[in-house]
C-alpha cells in the first residue's frame, strides 16, 4: 500500500517537472524559435529603414522601424522574426542602401560600416545596367582585393549604394553581372565624402 502512494507521488511530480519545464520553454523571454536580427550601427549616417523580408518573397515589405526613432549612430536594435529564412536591406534616411544579409535563418548581427571608417563613398547608378561588383582597392595595394557587395548584392539602375572607407587615395571599379568593368576611376581623393555617380 505505502509502495503504491509511494509510486504515484512519483509520477506525479514527475508529471509537475515536465508541465513547468515547457511552460517555462515555451514564453516569458526564453528561446521561442524565430530569428533576431541586431542591426549595430558603426557608420557616421543613421539608419531610417530595416527592411526583413521571407527570402522567398517578391518584394521587401514594410519597414520594420515603422514610426519608430531610427538606429543612431553607435546604436543597436534588434527584430525578433518568426521562424524562417530572411534577406534583410538596411538604408539611410535618403534610401540609399547601407548594408544586406540574404538567406538568414539564424540569429545574426548585422555591422553597418566600421567605427574607423568615417569617409563616405556613395555609387548612384544611372546608368541602364545593372552593377554586380564595386572593387574599393588602395591605390597603393597590388590587386583590387574583394567584391564590397558580396555574392547575392546587388545596385539596380536608379539605385544608391552606400559604402564606408578610412581615408586614403584609392582606385574605383564597378562591373555588370557578367564581370565586364564598366567604369574605372584611380587615384580617387577619398579623404572626404564623395558622391560617385555612373554615367552611361
Amino acid at each position: 500500500m505505502k509502495r503504491s502512494v509511494l509510486m504515484w507521488l512519483v509520477a506525479m511530480l514527475a508529471v509537475t517537472a515536465l508541465a513547468c519545464a515547457s511552460l517555462s520553454l515555451g514564453g516569458g523571454g526564453a528561446s521561442t524559435g524565430g530569428v533576431d536580427i541586431r542591426i549595430a550601427n558603426h557608420s557616421p549616417d543613421e539608419v531610417c529603414y530595416v527592411l526583413i523580408s521571407p527570402s522567398d518573397s517578391d518584394s521587401w515589405g514594410e519597414d520594420q522601424l515603422g514610426d519608430r526613432d531610427t538606429i543612431r549612430s553607435g546604436a543597436n536594435e534588434t527584430f525578433s522574426m518568426p521562424a524562417g529564412t530572411y534577406d534583410v536591406r538596411v538604408e539611410t534616411c535618403d534610401e540609399a542602401v547601407m548594408a544586406t544579409a540574404w538567406e538568414v535563418s539564424d540569429d545574426l548581427t548585422l555591422d553597418i560600416g566600421d567605427s574607423s571608417a568615417r569617409v563616405r563613398l556613395l555609387v548612384d547608378n544611372q546608368t541602364d545596367t545593372e552593377v554586380c561588383y564595386v572593387l574599393i582597392s588602395p591605390s597603393s595595394a597590388s590587386d583590387w582585393g574583394e567584391d564590397w557587395l558580396g555574392e547575392m548584392e546587388t545596385v539596380p539602375p536608379g539605385d544608391l549604394r552606400m559604402f564606408y572607407v578610412r581615408a586614403d587615395v584609392y582606385d574605383l571599379q564597378v562591373a555588370d553581372c557578367g564581370g565586364d568593368p564598366l567604369i574605372e576611376e584611380y587615384e580617387v581623393d577619398l579623404r572626404s565624402d564623395l558622391t560617385w555617380t555612373l554615367n552611361n
